[in-house]
């Protein structure tokens, strides 16, 4: 099963979207540091399923030279990528599966992401433009 599990935004000015979004009853609700993609991250649920909720995630540079910061310097604060989550133990076989269908994936292994998920991307040129994220929760 494949779900959107967040819609990924590049930021500069958190507070003032924090009070955006808090007028529009969305509060921030986990914050977590993710040092190997050069950002902090604050996820935002938006009203739906309480046990698997689609998300805002604001991304906040740490790293000057990381490509958050490099995406807000090119093209300024917004949509950064979509994310879809899959079945747990599916990930690698679908990044096998697309770059054997000509698909341009970021990382030849997956990474750790935020909420212990691995992750890669699938580079815009394959994907219409759209840096689209695919992750799956860790094995424990």
């Amino acid at each position: 099963m494949t779900r959107l599990n967040h819609i990924g935004i590049a930021v500069d000015q958190l507070p003032a979207l924090k009070k955006f979004f808090s007028i529009l009853g969305l509060e921030i609700k986990h914050t977590e540091a993710v040092p190997e993609q050069g950002v902090v991250t604050h996820f935002v649920p938006l009203p739906q399923s309480p046990n698997e909720p689609t998300q805002l995630e604001f991304l906040e540079p740490t790293d000057p030279t990381g490509t958050v910061a490099q995406f807000l310097k090119k093209r300024g604060p917004g949509i950064h990528h979509l994310s879809f989550e899959v079945t747990q133990g599916s990930l690698d076989a679908l990044c096998q599966t697309l770059r054997d269908s000509g698909f341009r994936l970021i990382y030849d292994q997956c990474r750790a992401g935020a909420h212990l998920m691995r992750i890669n991307f699938v580079h815009p040129a394959s994907a219409g433009g759209i840096l689209i994220e695919l992750m799956e929760k860790q094995s424990k």
